[in-house]
């Protein structure tokens, strides 16, 4: 018998996956984690939806009394069913336009309390904008929480749920910033000090709200303008923007300008056009898919496939005989250079545009939608989990992540090392690295670019072991050369393959050793370990 954790992905029933949806109707029993997030419509909305029985797991269940949940995994299949698991707000942030590369640790911000008013979140938010990073705050929750006096009497009478808002978040930072002022050694528990504070009221910021619904709103503006907002109901998120590149700007201003939580209404448009439907696929496999996203697909006249930044289990042949329609595959020339065709197709009526992973997991594809808005077509989100949140799967938390590198293929005459320095840079914090390893697909060599030949390359993915083995030249040229190497040899790294598929592979070992490792086939990602958590060094031990 199996025990099933699966993700719903950002509130919506729709947003589950194909293949968790199948998993989820086959199961003996269903439970819902309901104390970390809201889905839209409750539980009497995922019955409905699925067809079935869904037991609540509330906080005290799942933490304290979790072997009830796999007792009955010894009579049949349980599945406990996670919001936010699926299509996470990790990765759903880019749909704000920046990117998610610029990212640095992820905070917390709870409610204060009488008595207790933690600050630890603030420092880490200094942190990150110190290394020019933005971050992303995850607002308090609370469900089914006791007052202090009924906890004392041992009385089970509940608070009402309560979720913070951006503009509650904004003015703690705020008074945080005001003691700090006014008094620095009383501001907190080990202060910023002055040469080292960076928030300011005057940091740009940006709340994202709803995220991946009908009635999703992005409002950017300062820390002081963010703290007198109202953006409406829960769920929400704040992002503390680091600094931020031009393109970021500009996507930043034309998506708050659009997703404007009225985006669905008409729009003073003199032309007819379809929606450009920019949907995740997620990990790799065709079940991957939001149920959402697939209904969009059947009913799209124009459905494309972007073909070089990942690859697709059993490829366009597979997508096609689940979709039950034809595909057509974009290259990087078509979607970089000749992106107004599939604009242009709009003109016939709805346009899907698919991209594996999440939609905003690659800057080509933010820029898709920008020009959409640009020619005043009406876009459409579908997000999904990518490798940014799934990386989860190797027991790291996924709030001790730093800024995400990526590894490029080295040739010849190119040998760039950037990428160990940012990698550095997150040790100093004692945050977790996700790289990002290359892929090459339908590339030329400089020979037939030069005779402008379309003679292209076979396709190549770097593994594991072929990013140890420039890492460790980095390492030893720079040892040569007499400067410093934070990341040695002995460095412990996580090699993960395949993520989310039935041949899903993780290793942990040392830096050295990941270059005689062998994962099998792509997609591989790599992971340099920071500073863990007993709980974090159980799991990743298991990989060993």
């Amino acid at each position: 018998m199996v025990f099933y954790l699966i993700g719903l992905g950002l509130g919506d029933p729709s947003d589950v996956t194909v293949r968790g949806l199948e998993v989820i109707k086959k199961c003996a029993r269903v439970y819902l984690e309901a104390y970390t997030s809201i889905i839209s419509g409750g539980k009497e909305g995922l019955e409905k939806f699925y067809g079935r029985e869904v037991i609540l797991a509330d906080r005290e269940q799942v933490e304290q009394a979790s072997d009830d949940l796999f007792a009955g995994a010894e009579t049949g299949d349980v599945a406990l069913l996670v919001v936010i698991s699926n299509a996470s707000i990790m990765n759903a942030v880019g749909c704000c336009g920046l990117q998610l590369y610029h990212f640095g640790e992820t905070v917390s911000i709870p409610f204060w309390q009488d008595g207790w008013e933690p600050v630890s979140f603030f420092d880490k938010i200094n942190r990150n904008l110190k290394k020019k990073l933005h971050t992303l705050c995850l607002l308090d929750i609370k469900v089914k929480e006791q007052s202090l006096e009924n906890l004392l009497r041992g009385r089970k009478i509940f608070e009402p749920p309560h979720y913070m808002r951006v503009h509650q978040a904004a003015q703690q930072l705020l008074t945080i910033l005001q003691r700090h002022s006014s008094n620095p050694a009383t501001s907190g528990k080990d202060p910023v000090g002055e040469d080292e504070m960076q928030l300011t009221e005057n940091t740009q910021c940006v709340g994202i709200v709803r995220v991946g619904t009908s009635s999703q709103r992005i409002m950017r503006g300062t820390l002081k303008e963010l703290a007198e907002s109202d953006l409406g109901e829960p769920l929400h998120s704040l992002i503390i923007c680091g600094e931020c590149h031009p393109i970021e700007e500009d996507a930043m201003s034309k998506l708050a300008a659009y997703f404007n939580g009225q985006q669905t209404e008409p729009r003073n448009s003199t032309s007819k056009r379809g929606v450009f439907h920019l949907i995740g696929l997620g990990l790799g496999q065709p079940g991957d898919v939001t149920v959402k996203g697939l209904d969009i697909i059947k009913k799209c006249s124009r459905v494309f496939l972007e073909g070089y930044t990942s690859i697709m289990e059993g490829g366009v042949e597979a997508l096609q005989e689940l979709f039950g329609r034809e595909i057509q595959v974009s290259d990087r020339e078509q979607v970089e250079q000749q992106s107004d065709g599939i604009l242009q197709c709009t003109h016939e009526g709805d346009v899907a545009f698919l991209v594996v992973g999440d939609p905003f997991g690659a800057t080509t594809h933010a820029d898709l939608v920008i020009r959409a808005l640009d020619e005043n077509i009406p876009v459409n989100i579908v997000h999904n989990a990518s490798i940014l949140n799934a990386v989860g799967c190797c027991g790291l938390q996924l709030y001790s992540f730093g800024e995400t590198v990526s590894l490029p293929f080295w040739d010849d005459t190119w040998r760039p090392d950037s990428y160990y320095d940012k990698i550095c840079s997150n040790m100093e914090n004692g945050w977790h690295t996700l790289c990002l390893l290359d892929i090459k697909v339908k590339e030329q060599s400089v020979e037939n670019l030069i005779k402008g030949r379309k003679v292209y390359e076979p396709p190549r993915y770097m593994t594991v072991a072929q990013a140890a083995i420039q890492l460790l030249e980095i390492i030893k040229m720079r040892a040569e050369q007499g400067k410093a190497t934070p990341v040695t040899p002995d460095q412990l790294v996580i090699g993960l393959a395949r993520v989310g598929t039935p041949t899903q592979q993780l290793k942990t070992c040392t830096l050295e050793d990941m270059a005689k490792v062998d994962l099998g086939g792509p997609l591989h990602s790599l992971v340099i370990v920071g500073e863990t958590h007993p709980m974090e060094d159980e799991y990743v031990d298991m990989f060993r």
